[in-house]
């Protein structure tokens, strides 16, 4: 069940948000409805009874969100400014929409949508009185996945801090930080279908040609690169969105083409994901991070 608090921001623009909530002018009338996603089933006819199964494909999902201005005998003035700030986030021009929710459970979920009108004011008492004015919004999401909309980070090797306060030092000195020792670690995926992921390498010393393995399938992501301490790479394998960037005193560089010719997209596939990483020179200097959101087909 989703809550009736949500915030609209067109990500085509400027970044202009909205909120509605009960307690603001602008309000929902019917709630959020993102269940009964439609799919097309794909089959082959025979001789044979029946059909035979062949695949299935989520299609774009269409909804509508009914809400109203709540006026409360506000001056004309004031109403046409509300207007103004509606037409400002929701003009189709400036798709998609992001659309962020919480459920009545309290989970942070947001999907991303595209506007299909601008949005409808109906006029008539019914609809436009002293107290409230109407409106309607129509959205199709041609992604029709739901996100988290928290990260799930997983290290794989990274440095830990060893302090402890109050702080005694002995002759011998003291170890401040030391490396965790696991270079395989499991992601797993929670949602409803395969996603990409965020692989971050950070050097603390020199790493020659960091790559990530999937331990299960032998798929590999390798970068032909030498990396030099502080050094931060994150590579992006989600369809439509790939991409390596190298951030380096503060100045962020594409390495797209440093990606070698052999490597895989690496994804995580429903259910548990084994991973671990390696390089040609400098392993003890290198962590290793996988970031990923869990994608539902409902909530």
């Amino acid at each position: 069940m989703i809550a009736n608090t949500i915030t609209f921001t067109n990500l085509g623009g400027n970044g202009d948000s909205v909120n509605f909530a009960p307690n603001r002018h602008f309000r929902l009338i019917n709630g959020f409805d993102l269940s009964a996603l439609s799919a097309t089933v794909n089959q082959s006819q025979s001789t044979k009874n029946g059909a035979t199964y062949q695949s299935t494909k989520l299609e774009s999902r269409d909804f509508d969100i009914e809400f109203f201005i709540y006026r409360n005998s506000e001056s004309i003035n004031w109403y046409e400014e509300k207007r103004h700030e509606l037409f400002k986030v929701f003009n189709p021009l400036k798709n998609p929409i992001r659309i962020d929710f919480v459920t009545k459970g309290g989970k942070e979920y947001y999907i991303d949508a595209e506007l299909v009108a601008t949005p409808s004011l109906p006029q008539g008492w019914e609809n436009d009185n002293q107290v409230w004015q109407k409106g309607l919004l129509q959205f199709n999401a041609s992604d029709p996945f739901i996100y988290e909309k928290n990260e799930i980070k997983t290290d794989i090797a990274l440095w830990m801090a060893n302090l402890e306060f109050p702080l005694e030092v002995f002759e011998e000195g003291i170890e401040i930080s030391y490396r965790s020792p696991s270079l395989i670690v499991n992601v797993e995926n929670k949602g409803s279908d395969d996603t990409g992921m965020i692989i971050r390498f950070i050097a603390a010393s020199q790493v020659v040609n960091p790559k990530l393995l999937n331990v299960n399938t032998y798929e590999e992501l390798k970068l032909n690169f030498t990396m030099l301490p502080g050094d931060l790479i994150e590579i992006s394998t989600f369809s439509g969105k790939r991409t390596a960037t190298l951030k380096r005193n503060n100045v962020k560089t594409n390495i797209f083409g440093k990606i070698d010719l052999s490597s895989t997209f690496l994804q995580l596939r429903v259910g548990d994901n084994l991973f671990r990483y390696d390089v040609d020179k400098g392993l003890d200097y290198l962590e290793c991070s996988i970031l990923h959101r869990n994608t539902l087909i409902g909530v």
